[in-house]
């Protein structure tokens, strides 16, 4: 999520009381592993696309086990 400001060992609040709206950027469960992506809708669906050019966008199918976790509110990142 480099381009959205987001970076490796960033720390990120997440609001889990939130109910993600389109655009949001929150902490996905896909399959049992955690994702940091922008909730977006297509005609063929619910996709996460990554804000990194090196990561395709995501289709949810039917048969994949996804929950969103909650909508990131912020970020914070240490120097030293």
């Amino acid at each position: 999520m480099i381009d959205a400001g987001i970076f490796e060992k960033d720390i990120l609040v997440v609001d889990r009381s939130r109910i993600a709206q389109m655009g949001d950027i929150v902490l996905a469960v896909l399959d049992g592993e955690f994702t940091v992506k922008t909730l977006n809708q297509s005609a063929a669906g619910i996709r996460l696309i990554s804000a990194n050019k090196n990561y395709a966008v995501i289709q949810i199918k039917e048969n994949q086990v996804f929950e969103i976790w909650g909508v990131v509110t912020n970020s914070t990142r240490k120097f030293k």
